[in-house]
């Protein structure tokens, strides 16, 4: 470590990148000529050039060469041509306007000094070791891994891998450079000040979103308004715990506000180099969250509708693919889906299961209320559903409505509403800040013409918005800022002790203690994995961590094990081709058909099984193999709900002679109901036997060690349990039958080590 010592390096990484995303944005906006206020270029250049550096950190990684020099080296090569051009100055060009009263003036010094208090507030919460849930547990780790490998790596164990990551590509390097000033790259001091310098980023996407909101109001006309906005944006709350956190929400909201302004641009200009920064900004939407390339499509829209033209759209298309394509592309080649996680019935795949994806999608939906209704209480005011909240100066929202009645009002609800339509795919109230620039700025311009009520709104919203307040109304488990961590910020206390009082971070610590580089790490649930370099396997991130799962839940739980024998007769007879179908509709979504063993008789005996059998299934064909590899632990599932025409087939290079054909499988999928067909000499598959006996079967000895085998098979060498698992006591109570031993022991968790010696 450097004598900058811990409590600086975050701010070297995050200013340098900031700084380069400055550079880079004025950079090309002077290419192209493009005509900007005073106020507006610093928020514009800082966000054009945010899209823009991020397709340079995605060919570095790439191209494998993701080495912190280079990245050094790069940024350092964009701010000195900046340097060089004088392309960082300010215009000097200002909107007219007409004398400021002096009401007005003092409403604004008092918008300034509640802004700067908040920003004093959060400057600390971001410099604090990250202690965001996501940030820790899927944001940072992703790129930790990618700068660790130089380069993209698969993630096949987590769906988060192939979500966009356009912002956390701007974290890359703020990230990588605050580490060079730890001698211990795995240091919980080095990981703390990485994982702060992505924070101090993602604030700075935060500034410059309220910047960007002041600049449009001052180039509308409507100055305090758009100061008035800016306040009840940077004060939100949602706003202020997730703009400081390695979250990515901040980014988006900025690139979707951005993308409107660069609109408004080209609507008084109507030049192509508005068209183009359109397009740019409207794919960087889609490269930071999904929800947000409606930008692009609201862009291209909005074009045509101008110009009754298809040639300005063509551009906008164009330079939005430029930063969406990378995305679908890389998803293309590591999943064979170009838009993971979703759409995985229509992009089949091994590595998302189409259950998951149902059972996950429908979450969002609802975090589990069934009472939808109290949902804009708990947005506003409690965030106790939502998890975090918008806060309660926005139950006055609907009044934002009367806005409609001149055409600034006008030009932003719809922007709001298309950005809207969307929040029901994740209720989060986080995920309504992309429109809450929009909302905002609609519901101050109804109040324009009273600045001391637009002043009563900023002074209430800032009093509900203090951390103390917050406490008093919001949500028990609702994710606040609720104090100020001045002293973990300046590392005046130790990051391990704030960490442990602020995050789940013990397991990760305790696992990077006990586990050897290189191995693999199961649990059932996530964690701070920003804090360990071990590979963890969440149980439900992946196809892969779902089968291990699903193969330690088989020794354990008597529902999932193979408990149950259908077995079709029929006369002895020669066959090539054979294929198990089902039939029946599903009455719950949940129910899988399975499959532990397939075996196939003739005379009492069991036939062999060969390497030349082809083995053929619908859904699911890459799991078939668990159907017949003789483990008792491993089946084929459709891992998605079971339908009429789901098959197994099997293929023998030659006719063989079958009686009997015994189907193995559990007691939870109950409602199946299969048909066995042969194919015939013209190739039609025709009904062999319809009417199987479906009978109940002698419990097998224990299965433990066999899972046990199956996890050591695939690489997995550790396991992490919490207390309360449901499988948690089955292997405490005798770890030796299971061939585990404990590792290491934690409050409330076990690390246990899969095979003893």
């Amino acid at each position: 470590m450097t004598a900058l010592g811990p409590p600086l390096a975050p701010w070297v990484g995050a200013l340098f990148t900031v700084f380069t995303c400055y550079a880079l944005g004025s950079l090309f906006l002077a290419r192209l000529r493009v005509s900007l206020l005073r106020a507006e270029k610093p928020p514009l250049a800082f966000v054009t050039g945010a899209a823009l550096l991020h397709l340079v950190i995605f060919a570095i990684l790439t191209l494998h060469v993701a080495y912190v020099p280079v990245l050094i080296a790069v940024l350092g090569a964009i701010v000195a041509a900046a340097l060089y051009t004088g392309d960082l100055r300010l215009p000097s060009n200002t909107p007219s306007a007409p004398p400021r009263a002096t009401l007005i003036d003092a409403v604004r010094v008092i918008f300034f000094l509640i802004a700067g208090t908040f920003t004093f507030v959060y400057i600390f919460c971001a410099w604090a070791p990250e202690i965001s849930p996501d940030g820790s547990s899927y944001h940072l780790p992703f790129i930790a891994t990618y700068l660790r490998a130089h380069g993209f790596v698969p993630v096949p164990s987590s769906f988060y891998s192939t979500l966009s990551e356009g912002v956390e590509m701007i974290f890359l390097p703020a990230f990588g450079i605050a580490g060079l000033f730890f001698s211990d790259p795995s240091s919980v001091a080095s990981l703390a000040a990485q994982g702060s310098a992505a924070a101090l980023v993602h604030f700075a996407f935060l500034c410059a979103l309220a910047l960007l909101i002041r600049a449009y109001g001052q180039r509308t006309g409507h100055a305090l308004a758009g100061e008035a906005a800016a306040l009840l944006v940077f004060l939100s709350p949602v706003a202020g715990v997730v703009g400081t956190s390695a979250y990515v929400d901040l980014g988006t909201t900025a690139a979707v506000f951005a993308t409107f302004y660069w609109i408004q641009l080209w609507d008084e200009n109507r030049s192509n180099a508005s068209l183009i920064c359109i397009g740019l900004l409207g794919g960087y939407c889609y490269a930071t969250k999904y929800t947000a390339a409606i930008m692009a499509i609201y862009g291209a829209g909005f074009v045509l509708w101008r110009t009754r033209s298809w040639r300005p759209v063509a551009i906008v298309a164009a330079c939005a693919a430029i930063m969406a394509l990378p995305w679908m592309s890389k998803d293309w080649i590591y999943v064979h889906n170009p838009v993971a996680p979703f759409a995985n019935l229509l992009f089949r795949n091994p590595y998302i299961h189409p259950e998951f994806e149902r059972v996950w999608t429908e979450y969002l939906r609802t975090y589990g209320s069934t009472d939808l209704w109290k949902l804009p209480w708990d947005i506003l005011v409690t965030g106790n559903t939502t998890g975090n909240l918008l806060g309660p100066v926005f139950l006055i929202l609907p009044l934002a409505l009367l806005s409609l009645r001149n055409t600034a009002g006008r030009r932003v609800h719809l922007p709001a509403a298309l950005l809207c339509s969307t929040y029901f795919a994740n209720i989060g109230a986080r995920f309504l800040l992309p429109a809450l620039p929009f909302l905002s700025f609609a519901l101050v311009l109804v109040f324009e013409d009273v600045p001391l009520l637009l002043l009563a709104f900023a002074v209430f919203h800032a009093v509900a918005s203090w951390p103390r307040t917050l406490k008093r109304y919001a949500g028990k488990d609702t994710w606040i800022i609720a104090r100020v961590p001045t002293r973990a910020a300046m590392r005046n206390e130790r990051e391990d002790t704030y960490l442990r009082r602020s995050l789940e971070y013990e397991p990760a610590r305790l696992i990077e203690s006990v586990v050897p580089p290189g191995e693999k790490v199961l649990t059932a649930n996530g964690f701070a994995k920003l804090y360990t370099t071990r590979e963890i396997i969440v149980g439900f991130e992946g196809a892969l961590n779902e089968q291990l799962e699903d193969i330690l839940d088989c020794a354990w739980d008597k529902i999932a094990g193979p408990s149950r024998a259908i077995v079709f007769r029929f006369a002895e007879h020669s066959v090539r081709r054979l294929r198990v179908v089902q039939t029946a509709v599903m009455p719950r979504p949940d129910e899988q058909w399975s499959i532990h063993e397939l075996r196939f008789f003739l005379g009492g005996k069991e036939i062999p099984r060969a390497n030349d059998w082809r083995l053929r299934a619908f859904p699911n064909p890459w799991g078939v193999g668990y159907a017949f590899d003789n483990s008792p632990v491993t089946r084929w599932r459709t891992w998605e709900t079971a339908k009429p025409g789901n098959y197994v087939e099997i293929e023998f290079p030659s006719p063989i002679r079958v009686d009997r054909l015994q189907i193995e499988t559990s007691a939870d999928n109950p409602d199946i109901r299969l048909q066995l067909e042969e194919m015939d000499a013209s190739g039609r598959w025709t009904p062999l036997s319809s009417k199987p006996q479906d009978l109940t079967r002698a419990p097998e000895n224990s299965l433990r060690r066999a899972a046990a085998y199956e996890l050591q098979a695939q690489g997995v060498r550790y396991l992490l349990v919490r207390d309360g698992e449901p499988s948690a006591a089955s292997y405490a109570d005798d770890p030796a039958s299971w061939n585990f031993s404990i590792a290491a022991r934690s409050p409330g968790a076990i690390i246990y080590k899969v095979g003893r010696e």
